[in-house]
């Protein structure tokens, strides 16, 4: 089937480390700073130097860029900053100084209504000069808004040579708007394995083996909530951990996708051809789905005050509040091990495909990149840092890792160890989400080598192409409606598939409320739109 073979060739790039890292545009100037510093609360602030420029820089661009002066880029990423936050940025900015004369001021973006503080930063007209960009917050809407700067390719072949000469022309084609290119997309596509994460300690009290099928993942579930008065087995509660509950439980299993982020009410089968779209809520299995987490909560899998939890169900995991969560493989690999071995040796992770052979989509380029502010002074500059961020081996593991020797321990070129505890002061940067070059990933080297093959074997084996990677749906037209129906989403739906409430009742409600907010015209237009784009998608592969 055309639309879904797969990508064997793009996945065995992702998952092997090159030899031979990439290397970074790096020239460094020597500078006279005769001259003070604006404040670097103003947007991209400038040093004039007086270095003697006259011989040999006529023709170089990038030299020319750097004779310029010394530049402050303001970026934005989200979340809180870390405990080591300042200490990594204090060494990336030493680096960056001594390279392209440049330094970086990184600003949070807190998760808490993250998309709308988002937006706000440019409907405000605040200056800085580059954000972490995606489609999941809201990329398009930004883009055809005049947020972004369009970016040109002869720039980004100039000043960040090395960047460019590694992504492929469909990767700049998917960060791509009405004709113009508004992000720097990862050089390799993502690829996220949601595995169900337990602890080992309460699996072998349990004697819990195998849980690969959503039968053995609940009946799991049952065991430990019947048997433990301290702790949660599943501590759940908002939308996002909704929707992997729902992943898990139900949409894996299908090979279903939501059309339109933030609506989970609207999904198409990844291995229908036709893409016809449907509302989930008329699907008998998503019924059956809703009669199993009515089960889970009168259980007591999760709390009984769960639409009240702000925190994720892997903090929870992390805090000993619970006995699993649900994560992207390679995070939880890489990250959260360490975690938890720190606190306690007998809680050695496990980890398990409830849905195994369900298809996964590379993410497109549009998923996850470096976007420039439409109002930045600096984008050859910001193009000069990503190219290092992307590129240079040193750059990627101190935005990714930390600090050499402070917060990991690196083995050869591809693997690692956290060193415990600093290693959880840092965390890496969430702008460094943004940048993707499988030849620079790094393995923790703790993680048990059978865990890594069976991750990559998923990975090579039900790895998909599809258009459906890189459609969006172009939302300008639909405000309105989606903001209706994202409430409706949060008032009703939650609630629903908490087995919190009357189901049969709410369920009912929330049929009504969505025809009047506009479902079914929101699903024609984005069927009408998705068919356009499946066909263009056809004709150019």
């Amino acid at each position: 089937m055309k639309n879904a073979k797969k990508m064997f060739s793009v996945i065995m790039v992702i998952l092997l480390v090159a030899v031979l890292p990439l290397s970074a545009c790096k020239k460094s100037t020597s500078t006279d700073d005769t001259s003070e510093s604006t404040s670097s609360e103003t947007q991209g602030t400038t040093e004039s130097n007086n270095t003697d420029t006259t011989e040999g820089t006529t023709d170089d661009p990038i030299q020319k860029e750097l004779d310029k002066g010394h530049v402050t880029l303001i970026g934005y990423q989200f979340g809180d900053n870390s405990v080591d936050h300042d200490v990594v940025l204090a060494k990336l900015n030493e680096m960056l100084e001594a390279d392209i004369n440049t330094t970086i001021e990184i600003r949070g973006i807190p998760w808490t209504d993250a998309e709308t503080k988002y937006k706000l930063m440019f409907a405000s007209g605040e200056e800085f000069d580059f954000c972490y960009s995606g489609s999941w917050i809201g990329f398009n809407s930004v883009a055809t808004t005049n947020g972004y700067m369009s970016i040109d390719l002869d720039m980004v072949k100039t000043f960040a040579p090395d960047t460019y000469a590694a992504t492929s022309a469909d990767r700049w084609k998917q960060v791509t708007v009405k004709g113009n290119i508004y992000g720097l997309p990862n050089i390799n596509p993502k690829i996220k394995n949601v595995l169900a994460v337990f602890r080992g300690d309460l699996l072998d009290k349990y004697n819990i083996t195998n849980i690969s099928s959503p039968d053995d993942f609940v009946n799991a579930l049952l065991t430990i909530a019947g048997g433990e008065d301290e702790l949660l087995a599943w501590n759940v509660g908002n939308a996002e951990q909704n929707g992997r509950m729902r992943g898990t439980l139900y949409s894996q299993a299908k090979n279903l996708k939501d059309v339109i982020t933030g609506v989970p009410l609207l999904c198409v089968d990844m291995l229908d051809d036709s893409y016809q779209i449907f509302k989930i809520y008329d699907d008998p299995d998503y019924l059956k789905y809703l009669e199993t987490t009515k089960i889970l909560a009168d259980a007591g899998v999760w709390s009984k005050s769960a639409l009240a939890n702000a925190d994720s169900d892997e903090n929870n995991f992390m805090a000993e509040k619970s006995a699993c969560y649900i994560a992207d493989a390679f995070d939880t690999f890489n990250r959260n091990d360490a975690t938890m071995k720190a606190l306690n040796e007998t809680y050695a992770n496990r980890y398990f495909e409830v849905n195994p052979g369900y298809k996964k989509i590379p993410e497109g380029g549009n998923m996850s990149m470096i976007s420039i502010n439409a109002k930045s002074k600096y984008p050859e500059r910001v193009m000069m840092m990503y190219n290092l961020f992307e590129t240079n081996k040193e750059y990627f593991d101190l935005i990714n890792y930390g600090m050499e020797g402070t917060h990991y321990e690196a083995v050869g070129e591809d693997r690692f160890n956290a060193l415990l505890p600093k290693y959880n002061d840092f965390g890496g940067f969430t702008l460094a989400w943004g940048t993707n070059n499988a030849n620079l990933l790094r393995q923790n080297a703790t993680v048990p080598q059978e865990q890594v093959d069976a991750y990559n074997k998923s990975l090579a084996t039900d790895s998909i192409e599809t258009p459906l990677a890189t459609f969006t749906f172009d939302d300008t037209d639909y405000k309105n409606e989606i903001a209706a129906i994202t409430n409706i989403v949060e008032t009703y739906m939650i609630p629903i598939e908490l087995g919190l409430t009357d189901q049969a009742e709410g369920l009912e409600k929330m049929k009504q409320k969505l025809e009047v907010a506009g479902i079914d015209k929101l699903l024609a237009a984005v069927q009408e739109q998705l068919n356009a784009y499946v066909a263009e998608y056809n004709k150019s592969n």
